[in-house]
């Protein structure tokens, strides 16, 4: 098959490879490995098709139980499907909806807090963590070839960008290239090319909101990084100790994903 970053899947949303970006180390991402995308509910059959003879074995869905129950994950011939589901935060688990968005969603733009941001609570609260971590033990489950493991959220943009920038660094992946696969959802779903410029419940509606009202930007990446430097003193440390990663489990990671 044609090697190329954004998948021809015609009914399904944000399909996109990750194979092909270098590595630190000099070595590059393996193609047919590992896939992100939005959500894959609609799917038609030559597209279920087209993923079968891909590889696809593994599809881990970040999005709530709720989303899973309204919209779940079509049955492929040889693919597992995991839940990992981000939301809702550990906090936040008994909040009423409205109050739930007005405390997560609603934040000062000149001064993002670390306990509002939605992006800083990704990759800090115990949850979303669990959830990150399932994605890393099926990314280490994944040890055959020709074998791919999808993970993907409702647009394949928010958690999907953050589970991508995790994994991503975890495989030694610089974080200029992980920007630019980041801001890649803004042209897959609304046209509009990336720019590298940084800005200075649980019923699913403010999911879903989030999930269609605004496009991706630097920022909300770029905080997320900012709230791992500050916890954990950088990603490797956050690597260890949140996604329990040891230097063995990186190292097979990059044995089964990179060449």
């Amino acid at each position: 098959m044609e090697k190329q970053r954004i998948l021809p899947i015609q009914s399904g949303l944000n399909f996109r490879e990750l194979g092909g970006y270098p590595t630190q180390d000099g070595k590059t991402i393996k193609w047919r490995k590992l896939l992100r995308s939005g959500y894959l509910s609609v799917l038609k059959k030559t597209d279920k098709q087209f993923l079968t003879d891909y590889g696809l074995r593994y599809d881990v869905d970040l999005r709530s139980d709720y989303e899973i129950s309204r919209n779940p994950d079509p049955t492929i011939p040889e693919m597992v499907h995991i839940s990992a589901s981000v939301y809702p935060f550990t906090a936040h688990k008994k909040m009423s909806l409205k109050q739930w968005w007005k405390n997560i969603f609603h934040k000062d733009a000149h001064q993002p807090s670390i306990l509002s941001d939605p992006y800083q609570l990704m990759v800090l609260d115990q949850h979303a963590h669990a959830a990150f971590k399932e994605l890393f033990q099926i990314l280490l489950k994944n040890d055959q070839p020709n074998q791919a493991v999808v993970f993907h959220c409702s647009a394949g943009k928010d958690r999907t960008g953050i589970a991508a920038f995790l994994v991503l660094s975890a495989l030694g992946v610089d974080q200029e290239t992980i920007d630019t696969d980041y801001l890649l959802s803004n042209q897959v779903l609304f046209g509009k090319m990336p720019s590298l410029k940084s800005a200075s419940g649980t019923k699913s509606a403010a999911i879903e909101r989030m999930n269609q009202a605004r496009n991706v930007n630097l920022q909300s990446l770029h905080l997320a990084k900012q709230a791992i430097d500050v916890s954990y003193q950088g990603m490797t440390n956050y690597l260890h100790e949140a996604m329990n990663l040891s230097d063995k489990k990186l190292e097979q990671l990059r044995d089964l994903y990179t060449e």
